[in-house]
């Protein structure tokens, strides 16, 4: 004879539906646990991983857009302030403290997520897992808009070319209810800058780009 549980449908229902992560908010929350990077977990990721680490600093978007005005689309900050939604946390957020965040310059991009930015998040969530597997400290995250305008500044002083070259990465910043932030360029030759789509926008220019980060024990 076989004893089970039996449960009423409502109790099936909740054992079944696992709570919803809000993985957006989990990365602003983990940015505030990142540190520098060890000299030998970088070099470790170097060679396993073709990972490059880049400076990033305490500086808003729109400080980052005036002081490298070259850079950036022509009239960038007169763009997001007099059209873009929801203009105040990406023109105004900055990072929690200067920390250095890294890429495989020749594997930008990773695929899956049906291109939502919830989805894109997931991707991420499981490649974090993955590196947490060769060193427990590191993490993958989508960062906010400022941070891949750093990094993209940073890989070019130091390598002369762009480092998000014909796509647009999806960041972490809201525009309104409806849009989320990305940023980048259609081509390698123009200058970089912020673009408005949907959230669940499938766009084809916009891609999932992880940022390599270390957090610190709580």
């Amino acid at each position: 004879m076989e004893v089970g549980i039996q449960l009423s449908t409502e109790e099936a229902i909740e054992f079944k539906v696992a709570p919803k992560v809000d993985r957006r908010q989990q990365t602003y929350d983990l940015l505030k646990l990142v540190r520098k990077p060890l000299t030998e977990e970088k070099e470790v990721l170097r060679r396993s991983r073709g990972i490059v680490f880049l400076p990033v600093n305490e500086r808003s978007y729109a400080q980052v857009v005036s002081e490298n005005i070259g850079h950036f689309r022509s009239g960038e900050l007169d763009y997001v302030l007099g059209y873009v939604v929801g203009k105040i946390q990406l023109i105004n957020y900055k990072l929690p403290a200067a920390i250095e965040v890294g890429f495989n310059p020749e594997a930008m991009v990773w695929h899956g997520g049906n291109g939502s930015r919830a989805g894109q998040l997931e991707v991420i969530e499981e490649y974090s897992q993955s590196l947490q597997l060769e060193l427990p400290d590191a993490r993958a995250i989508m960062l906010p808009s400022t941070g891949y305008a750093q990094a993209d500044i940073a890989f070019k002083k130091t390598t002369g070319r762009v480092l998000i070259e014909h796509y647009f990465a999806r960041a972490l910043d809201d525009l309104s209810n409806v849009h989320s932030a990305s940023v980048g360029r259609c081509h390698r030759s123009e200058r970089f800058h912020v673009s408005e789509l949907n959230e669940w926008d499938p766009s084809m220019w916009v891609k999932t780009v992880p940022a390599v980060v270390f957090v610190r024990n709580k």
